[in-house]
C-alpha cells in the first residue's frame, strides 16, 4: 500500500515536470521598446527590478496560510499558490515597465512597443508645445454714426 503512493507521486511529479517543460519560455521587455541587451545602464536596471521583484515574490510565498496535506488537494493548493506568486511578480515588473513575452515573439512585440513609445512621445510634444494664439479677427470698422437728427418744427407755414 505504501509503495502505490510513493508510485503515485512519482508520476505526478513526472507528469508536473513534463507539463512545465511544454510551457513557452517567457522573457520581461522594457515597455518603452529599449533594448536592455547591449546597455550597461538598462541592464543594470533590469537587474535591480528583477530582484526587486524576486523579493517581493519571496514575501508574497511566506505570507499567509500554506496547506501541508498531500495527495491532491495538496498538490492544487500548490499550484495556485505558485501561480499567485508569480503574478505578484509579473505585477510588480509591470509597476517597474516591463512586460512578460513569449520568446518567440519578442522581436516582433519589441517593434510594436518601440512604436507606441514614440508615438506617445510625439502626443506628449505636442500637448507640450506652446499653442499659437487664435488668429485674429479682422476688426470691423465702426459704421459712421448719423448726424444726430434736427428738430423739426411744428409751426404751421402761412
Amino acid at each position: 500500500m505504501a509503495w502505490g503512493c510513493v508510485l503515485r507521486t512519482a508520476v505526478m511529479i513526472v507528469a508536473a515536470l513534463a507539463l512545465a517543460g511544454c510551457a513557452p519560455h517567457m522573457i520581461y521587455l522594457r515597455a518603452d521598446g529599449q533594448m536592455a541587451a547591449g546597455d550597461p545602464v538598462l541592464q543594470q536596471q533590469f537587474e535591480m527590478d528583477h530582484t526587486i521583484c524576486q523579493g517581493d515574490m519571496q514575501k508574497a510565498n511566506v505570507s499567509g496560510v500554506t496547506f501541508a496535506g498531500g495527495g491532491i488537494v495538496g498538490a492544487v493548493a500548490a499550484a495556485n499558490r505558485n501561480e499567485a506568486v508569480g503574478q505578484v511578480g509579473q505585477g510588480c515588473m509591470a509597476e517597474k515597465g516591463y512586460v512578460l513575452v513569449r520568446e518567440d515573439q519578442a522581436a516582433a512585440k519589441q517593434q510594436e512597443l518601440a512604436a507606441i513609445a514614440a508615438e506617445k512621445a510625439r502626443r506628449e510634444a505636442a500637448a507640450a508645445a506652446p499653442q499659437p494664439p487664435p488668429p485674429k479677427q479682422a476688426a470691423a470698422k465702426p459704421k459712421p454714426k448719423p448726424p444726430p437728427a434736427q428738430p423739426v418744427s411744428q409751426r404751421s407755414v402761412d
